[in-house]
């Protein structure tokens, strides 16, 4: 189930009156589903795919308050729309967990009556993630606190926490005393996912007991879940 965010803004009166609308979105994903990645054709089910993964992946913050904010930051007397449209790409950041350039639009601006739902899409390093904007039945014109919650329509899917994710879900704790490799898919920096579904990109783990050991395999599915990359065991 997508989980949607709700949020809590204080509005001046100017701000109300600015901006209303109700947006159709149709625009295309920028990143549709891959086909096929190069290190897919390449490597059989018992050999290590493209990416070896060692280590923590630098890019990535350990901290959200470590990214950096998006740029500029509306003012308090800014139109709600924009306002909105800047929580969005705060949104996107926070699902990356490595800084990048973003945007958000709003087409047709935020329309502000109680349980209306306005389209629009933000994007991280130019992959577009459509939303859905909608304001809380408890809306009442001429409010100063309008609560809305946003819903996301894909999710962001970023190479560099997907191997930084596997690292942490796989790799940080040596293997236990085994020897280990961990290896991932070369994937695209960023492209928009269904949720829960099978993004097309594989990781994998190899572990070897001793010296009498040939080692095995474990795969593994990329997908994602309401907190990021996800990883689905295959076999």
């Amino acid at each position: 189930m997508r989980i949607p965010r709700i949020t809590l803004l204080l509005v001046t009166a100017a701000a109300l009156a600015a901006g209303c609308g109700s947006g159709e979105d149709s625009s295309a994903d920028a990143a549709a589903k891959p086909a096929g990645s190069k290190s897919r054709g390449q490597a059989s089910e018992a050999e290590p795919l493209a990416v070896e993964i060692d280590r923590a992946r630098p890019g990535v913050v350990e901290l959200l308050e470590d990214l950096k904010e998006p740029e500029p930051k509306p003012g308090k007397d800014a139109e709600f729309t924009e306002k909105v449209e800047y929580k969005l790409r705060e949104d996107l950041l926070r699902d990356a967990w490595i800084d990048g350039e973003t945007t958000a639009d709003c087409p047709d601006g935020v329309t502000l009556k109680a349980s209306a739902t306005s389209r629009c899409t933000a994007t991280y390093e130019g992959v577009e993630i459509p939303y859905e904007v909608t304001v809380k039945d408890d809306y009442k014109e001429g409010a100063f606190l309008i609560r809305y919650e946003t819903r996301p329509l894909k999710d962001l899917l970023v190479a560099e926490r997907v191997y930084n994710e596997f690292w942490r879900n796989h790799g940080e704790q040596g293997g236990g005393g085994f020897e280990q490799k961990l290896t991932c898919d070369e994937m695209p920096d960023a492209l928009a996912v269904d949720r829960g579904a099978d993004s097309g990109y594989r990781c994998r783990l190899w572990t070897k007991a001793g010296d009498g050991d040939n080692g095995r395999f474990t795969h593994f599915t990329v997908t994602t879940d309401s907190f990021g990359p996800e990883f689905a065991r295959t076999s």
